[in-house]
C-alpha cells in the first residue's frame, strides 16, 4: 500500500484536473482490479446497495492498492466506529451518503482524522498502519493518514441541496461533493428521471455552491453512464465522473454483443 499523499485521490482533486472512476457493487476484488489497469483513477466500493463481507472487502482494497488506484468505500452508516473500521483496513476516503448539513461533515472530520483535528481512535498495528509494531512510527503515521484522508459528501434531497454552502464551507472538510441523482428525483415527484431539467438544475446550483464556499478545496462529482455526458457536466463544473457501475457496464455490454451476435446471423 502507497502511504504517499502526493501520490492519493485527495491530491489528484487538488490539481483540478478531471478524474474517472467506477462504483464496484459485485463483491469482488477481480473487479477492482481490472478497473485499476483500465486506468481508472478512483473505485468507489458500495458498501450501501452491496454486501461484500469484511474479508472480501479487504482483499478488494489490496487489489485497488496493487491496481494503483484509489479505493473510495460508499458506507450505509455514519457511525464513526464503522467509518475506522473501514479505514483501518485501508481506504483512502469514505463515500458518506444522505449529508444533510454542516454537522454532518464536522462529524466525518472528527472520524477520519487524528487529533489534533479530529478524534479518530489511535491504533497503529492495522493495514493501513503497515501493521506496524514500533510507537515511535505512529506520529508518522498520523501525519500521512491526516494529509490523506478523503469525504466524499452526496446530497440526495431538497433540504440538503440546500444547505450545500454550509457543508462546502467547514475546513477541513469535504474533498467531494456530488449529488444523488437518483434520490433527488424520487424526492422531487421525478423518480428516475435523473436527467430531468428540475434535477439538472438542482444539480448546478450545488455545484455553484461548492465554488462558492469552499475556497477551492472541494470538488463537484456525478455519476454519468454515457460519453456524451461527460463535456456537459465538465462545462458545470464538475471533475470528478464516476462512470456507471460494474453491473451497469457488464449488463451494456453483454446486451451489446447479443445484439451483434443476432444482428449478424443470416436472414431466415
Amino acid at each position: 500500500m502507497s502511504h504517499d499523499a502526493q501520490q492519493g485521490l485527495k491530491s489528484k482533486i487538488r490539481s483540478g484536473r478531471a478524474l474517472i472512476g467506477s462504483y464496484v457493487t459485485f463483491a469482488s476484488p477481480e473487479v477492482v482490479e481490472l478497473f485499476a489497469h483500465a486506468g481508472m483513477d478512483y473505485v468507489i466500493i458500495d458498501l450501501q446497495h452491496s454486501s461484500p463481507d469484511w474479508q472480501t472487502l479487504a482483499h478488494m482494497l489490496r487489489a485497488a492498492d496493487a491496481g494503483g488506484t484509489s479505493p473510495i468505500v460508499r458506507v450505509h452508516t455514519h457511525e464513526p466506529s464503522f467509518i475506522l473500521k473501514v479505514l483501518e483496513m485501508g481506504a483512502e476516503g469514505i463515500s458518506l451518503p444522505g449529508v444533510q448539513n454542516a454537522a454532518d461533515i464536522r462529524a466525518a472530520v472528527d472520524a477520519m482524522y487524528y487529533q489534533p483535528v479530529g478524534n479518530r481512535g489511535a491504533c497503529g498495528h492495522t493495514r493501513v498502519g503497515g501493521y506496524n509494531s514500533r510507537r515511535s512510527d505512529f506520529p508518522e503515521h498520523v501525519r500521512r493518514q491526516n494529509e490523506r484522508v478523503c469525504i466524499w459528501a452526496i446530497v440526495e434531497d431538497t433540504a440538503s441541496i440546500g444547505r450545500v454552502g454550509e457543508i462546502a464551507a467547514v475546513r477541513p472538510g469535504a474533498d467531494v461533493i456530488g449529488v444523488g441523482r437518483g434520490d433527488l428525483s424520487v424526492a422531487l415527484g421525478l423518480g428516475g428521471q435523473v436527467n430531468h431539467p428540475d434535477v439538472i438544475a438542482a444539480n448546478e446550483r450545488v455545484i455553484k455552491d461548492v465554488q462558492a464556499n469552499s475556497g477551492g478545496q472541494c470538488a463537484s462529482s456525478t455519476m454519468i453512464q454515457r460519453v456524451e455526458d461527460i463535456a456537459p457536466w465538465y462545462d458545470r463544473g464538475c471533475r470528478l465522473f464516476t462512470y456507471a457501475a460494474d453491473a451497469i457496464l457488464l449488463m451494456d455490454a453483454a446486451r451489446g454483443a447479443v445484439d451483434a451476435f443476432r444482428s449478424a446471423l443470416p436472414a431466415k
